[in-house]
C-alpha cells in the first residue's frame, strides 16, 4: 500500500504542460515504436495458439448441436454424452488459462506470446512503466473483443486501421488509447524493462536538460589583484577553523606580516605588525603559501594565524607547519591610505551585499563574518561566530556541517568543511572540486555545488 502512494505522488518526467506524454522524451531515451507488421504477426501468433485450444470444442460441437436440437435422449448415446463433455471441459479450462495467463502477463511485464516472439513490449504510455492489468491488459481486451460484435467491420476498424489514425505517429490505435498502451520495439531501442538501462537513460537526459555550463563565469585569475588585507581560513580542527592573513594590494616582492596573538591578549595583539619586504622570486612557478600552527587547545579566544601571500588570490593549500619569522621592517615610500570603515572582522573596508541563492529559489545573505551550510550545522569550538544556515535535503547528500562561506574585507571566500560527498566551483563552464578544507575566492555569478544541491554567488 505504501508503495502505491509513491508511485502516485511521484513525479512523471516527459509530460508537456497538459499532463500528456511528449513523444521527443520516449526517443530521447532510446525507445522506437513496434513496426505494424511485426504488430500483426504478434496478433496472428496469439490467435492460431487461441484457435488451437478450441480445437477440442470443436470436436464436441456437433454432439452439442445434436443435443441442443434432440426431442428424446436416445439421439445421443452415454458414451458419447460423457466425451462430449470431456471435450467441452477440456477445451474451455484451457481457453480461460490461456486467456488469463495472457492478461497477467500484459498487465505485469508487457508482454504476451506473440510480442515475445517478435521482439514487443508494451507500456503505459505516460509513465513508460508496465501497463497495469485492470486498464492495460482487461480494458484493452475488452475493446478488442467488443470490435467482434460487428463482424468483419469491427475488427478492421479497431485492430486493423485505427492505428493508422495516430496523431503522434506511436501506431497507437483505438485499444491501445482505452488501456494507455504504447508498443515499443525491443530488437532495434531500448527495453523499458531493463531497469539499469532505463535509469541511466532516463539520468542522462535530465542532466542533458539541466545543463547550464554555457552561463558560468571564468576561472581565470584576474589581473587586479588590489585590495585590502583579508582573513582567509585554511582548515578545520577540533580547536577551531584556522585561517591566515593575505596581503593584497602590496607592491611587487612586498608583503605583509602578521603574528598569532598570545593566549588570552586582546583584540589589538592580533593586529597586523609592520610590513615587511621579502627577496623578489626568480622563479615564475608562484610561491607557496607559508604553513600556520593552530591556535593552542587552551587558547581562551579564537585568533587568525600567520600566512604570506602566495600570488594566487583563488586558493590557498591547508597549513601544515608554523610560519617562518618574519624578517626586520622595511621603510614605506608612500603614505598610508585613508581610513576605510572596518569589515567585520576589522581588516579591511566593508564588502558589498553577499546573497547566495538556492536551486529552490530560496536567497540567503552573507552578513557578518559569514554562514555555514548543512543539514543541521554546528559551530566549531573556539572558531568564529558564524551564522548557522540548515536546508533540507531529503536525500542526505549534503552534510550536516558542510561548507562555509566567509566575508573578509574585499574577499568572499567558500571552504568545504571536510564533507561527505563534497563540493565544487562551476565558473566559465569548468567545474572545480574543491579539497577538504580548500578555500576558494568566490566571484560574482559563481555557482557552488554542494553534495547534489546547487547555490548562485550574487555579489554587488
Amino acid at each position: 500500500m505504501i508503495w502505491e502512494i509513491d508511485e502516485e505522488t511521484r513525479t512523471i518526467e516527459g509530460l508537456d504542460e497538459h499532463g500528456r506524454p511528449r513523444p521527443e522524451y520516449a526517443a530521447s531515451l532510446g525507445l522506437t515504436p513496434a513496426p505494424y507488421g511485426r504488430r500483426a504477426l504478434a496478433t496472428a501468433i496469439e490467435v492460431g495458439v487461441y484457435v488451437v485450444l478450441l480445437l477440442p470444442m470443436f470436436g464436441a460441437l456437433p454432439g452439442i448441436l445434436a443435443i441442443a436440437t434432440a426431442t428424446s435422449r436416445t439421439v445421443v448415446g452415454g458414451g458419447d454424452l460423457v466425451l462430449i463433455i470431456v471435450l467441452a471441459a477440456v477445451s474451455s479450462l484451457l481457453t480461460t488459462a490461456f486467456v488469463i495467463v495472457q492478461l497477467a502477463l500484459h498487465g505485469r511485464r508487457g508482454v504476451t506470446l506473440g510480442k515475445a516472439i517478435m521482439g514487443i513490449r508494451s507500456v503505459n504510455v505516460r509513465t513508460l512503466e508496465r501497463p497495469g492489468f485492470w486498464r492495460g491488459a482487461v480494458v484493452r481486451a475488452l475493446v478488442l473483443w467488443a470490435s467482434f460484435v460487428v463482424p468483419l467491420i469491427g475488427p478492421l476498424l479497431v485492430i486493423a486501421l485505427s492505428p493508422f489514425f495516430d496523431t503522434e505517429r506511436r501506431g497507437r490505435g483505438w485499444a491501445d488509447l482505452a488501456g494507455a498502451t504504447w508498443f515499443v520495439d525491443v530488437r532495434s531501442g531500448l527495453n523499458p524493462y531493463d531497469a539499469k538501462r532505463m535509469r541511466i537513460a532516463r539520468k542522462t537526459v535530465a542532466t542533458e536538460l539541466a545543463d547550464v555550463r554555457s552561463e558560468l563565469p571564468s576561472l581565470a585569475t584576474p589581473a587586479d589583484q588590489s585590495g585590502a588585507m583579508a582573513y582567509i581560513p585554511t582548515s578545520r580542527s577540533s580547536g577551531g577553523v584556522l585561517g591566515a592573513v593575505r596581503g593584497e594590494g602590496a607592491p611587487a616582492g612586498e608583503s605583509a606580516a602578521y603574528a598569532p596573538a598570545a593566549v588570552g591578549s586582546d583584540a589589538a595583539a592580533a593586529r597586523p605588525q609592520a610590513p615587511v619586504t621579502s627577496a623578489p622570486i626568480a622563479s615564475s612557478v608562484p610561491q607557496a603559501p607559508a604553513a600556520v600552527r593552530p591556535p593552542s587547545s587552551g587558547a581562551s579566544g579564537w585568533v587568525p594565524p600567520r600566512l604570506l601571500p602566495d600570488g594566487d588570490a583563488d586558493a590557498v593549500a591547508p597549513a601544515a607547519a608554523e610560519a617562518a619569522p618574519a624578517p626586520a621592517p622595511a621603510r614605506r615610500t608612500t603614505a598610508p591610505a585613508a581610513a576605510a570603515p572596518a569589515s567585520p572582522n576589522g581588516d579591511g573596508p566593508p564588502l558589498q551585499t553577499v546573497v547566495v541563492t538556492l536551486d529552490t529559489g530560496e536567497d540567503i545573505s552573507v552578513d557578518g563574518l559569514g554562514i555555514l551550510i548543512g543539514r543541521d550545522p554546528a559551530l566549531v569550538p573556539n572558531g568564529p561566530a558564524l551564522r548557522l544556515v540548515a536546508i533540507a535535503d531529503p536525500t542526505k547528500s549534503v552534510s550536516k556541517t558542510h561548507l562555509a562561506i566567509v566575508r573578509s574585507g574585499t574577499a568572499v571566500v567558500v571552504i568545504d568543511l571536510g564533507s561527505t560527498n563534497g563540493s565544487a566551483l562551476l565558473r566559465d563552464g569548468a567545474e572545480r572540486t574543491l579539497g577538504p578544507h580548500e578555500q576558494v575566492a568566490l566571484r560574482n555569478g559563481d555557482t557552488i555545488r554542494l553534495g547534489d544541491r546547487h547555490a548562485r554567488i550574487r555579489i554587488g
